[in-house]
């Protein structure tokens, strides 16, 4: 496999990764929407694993990246793979650092 091919399919696992990042906000997104609209009793506990995963999504990304990279693994298809494992970490430290900035706002002086 080229440098080319290497690099491209490196791009598009993170891209890939973009793309489930999106794919899931906005389904869990639509289902708590669609949930307030018909008056569901038990709205607090979908809300409530919305925002975990929205505000946590450097730790619940776990539940979906690893069955990928795995599946990816298993094909062969490495540089994928390390496509969407970066993918995955730049969205942990980037959801770090949002956390620290956070805190660094609301701590006590």
């Amino acid at each position: 496999m080229s440098r080319r091919t290497k690099f491209s399919n490196l791009i598009a696992g993170i891209i890939l990764v973009i793309g489930m990042h999106l794919v899931v906000t906005s389904t869990l997104f639509a289902l708590v929407l669609l949930l307030s609209m018909i008056n569901y009793t038990q709205i607090n506990i979908i809300e409530q694993i919305f925002i975990i995963y929205f505000f946590g999504i450097g730790i619940t990304q776990i539940i979906y990246i690893i069955p990928v990279a795995l599946k990816l693994n298993r094909q062969k298809r490495t540089a994928l793979m390390h496509g969407v494992i970066i993918g995955a970490v730049l969205t942990a430290l980037i959801n770090g650092g949002y956390w620290l900035f956070l805190f660094s706002l609301y701590s006590p002086r």
